[in-house]
């Protein structure tokens, strides 16, 4: 199923199409929010290039250039899936999101994880949502 996600952070919105996942489970290991993977070509508009563009190296810390990265408050989060067992995600806590689906949820306890590739390969979305998301108290009706 798909649906529209908005991303709201510092003051700027970024809108994409979003699946709805229902094997997605991930959350942060430390606040246990939920994580919403987005390509990092839908971020351009709220991550600067200079930090999508070096994804790797922070992960991986051989990243020296730490000039406005502080503002982002990254995460690092950790993931298991098919064909990789240990892998890490880096994310940033948004103010908030919309997700316009059968009802409209809006919630701020989210981490976006920025993905380093294609999740669709026909381009219909370019975020994967978890059904957890929904199944929250903040659904509003329509």
């Amino acid at each position: 199923m798909l649906c529209d996600l908005e991303i709201f952070y510092n003051g700027k919105l970024e809108k994409i199409k979003t699946m709805i996942d229902t094997g997605n489970l991930l959350q942060d290991p430390i606040t246990k929010e939920d994580v919403i993977i987005v390509e990092k070509d839908s971020l351009k508009n709220l991550v600067s290039s200079d930090i999508l563009d070096n994804i790797e190296n922070i992960v991986s810390g051989k990243w020296l250039n730490f000039t406005n990265i502080y503002q982002y408050k990254f995460k690092i989060i950790p993931f298991s899936s098919l064909g990789k067992e240990n892998g890490i995600l880096l994310g940033f806590k948004p103010d908030y999101i919309k997700v316009d689906a059968e009802y409209e949820t809006v919630k701020s306890d989210v981490i976006i994880a920025i993905y380093d590739g294609k999740l669709s390969r026909s381009n219909l979305y370019s975020s994967l949502i978890g059904i957890n998301i929904l199944k929250e108290d903040k659904v509003l009706k329509k």
